[in-house]
């Protein structure tokens, strides 16, 4: 990027990269951050699913590599900066746990505020093939649906870049720039690794210490992500 001369025909979005990349200071746009924080609606909800999918389907209803939704957290914040109130759920066990799963998300959500995620485009989906699935359980899906507000939004606009990253908007690489804070010091770092660790100790032939040990270590990586965007709103916030 620092090679590329000036003059050169860039688009909005890569002529950022670019400066950012010279300069080595971070990119802001206070007045479109400020615009993304005017939708949230308290009290709001920050809310990650974690999911497996198989080739061959495990339960009955199911299509090859279907998502099937085994825990999420929710952190409920009733007003800016506040100390929001934690809420979670890891299926156990090795039934369905899409029935389970269902019950609790609709007692601890609530019916107001903005229900806030992380690349939206993925628990829209999970909800989609829950109501349809489900039909019992549409009508309050709907709901959340509509209010849910896509964190990832201001980073993939490029309203808020920093060099270290690297080109990524993930939250792996947003978190540690805005905050401080990483996934280094916990054993489960990405979806796809607590997807395999879930599989493993509830349909695997796994002593009851380890099950416990990855369940915990599950409820760590969950809960981290809902209060990782916690700590990101409230980063922009004073930005």
């Amino acid at each position: 990027l620092k090679d590329i001369r000036d003059g050169v025909d860039l688009t909005d979005r890569q002529a950022i990269l670019r400066r950012v990349a010279l300069t080595g200071k971070p990119h802001v746009d206070c007045k479109a951050l400020a615009s993304f924080l005017k939708r949230l609606k308290y009290p709001v909800g920050y809310l990650d699913f974690e999911t497996f999918s198989t080739a061959i389907p495990l339960f009955d209803g199911l299509t090859p590599y279907q998502q099937v939704p085994f825990q999420f957290s929710l952190h409920r914040q009733p007003a800016p900066v506040t100390k929001p109130e934690h809420h979670a759920f890891l299926a156990d066990g090795r039934t369905d746990p899409r029935p389970e799963f269902l019950n609790r998300l609709r007692d601890c959500i609530g019916d107001k505020g903005s229900v806030v995620v992380y690349n939206a485009k993925f628990e829209k989906g999970v909800l989609d093939a829950l109501a349809d699935a489900f039909p019992e359980h549409a009508g309050w899906i709907d709901g959340v649906k509509r209010r849910i507000l896509d964190l990832l939004e201001p980073f993939q606009a490029f309203d808020y870049y920093h060099p270290e990253q690297h080109g990524s908007a993930s939250i792996k690489a947003v978190l540690p720039v805005l905050t401080g804070r990483s996934y280094a010091d916990l054993e489960i770092q990405e979806g796809g690794q607590a997807s395999l660790e879930y599989l493993r100790v509830h349909f695997g032939d796994v002593p009851e210490p380890e099950r416990r040990k990855v369940r915990e270590q599950l409820e760590r990586y969950c809960g981290q992500d809902t209060e990782g965007m916690v700590w990101i709103v409230d980063a922009l916030r004073k930005l």
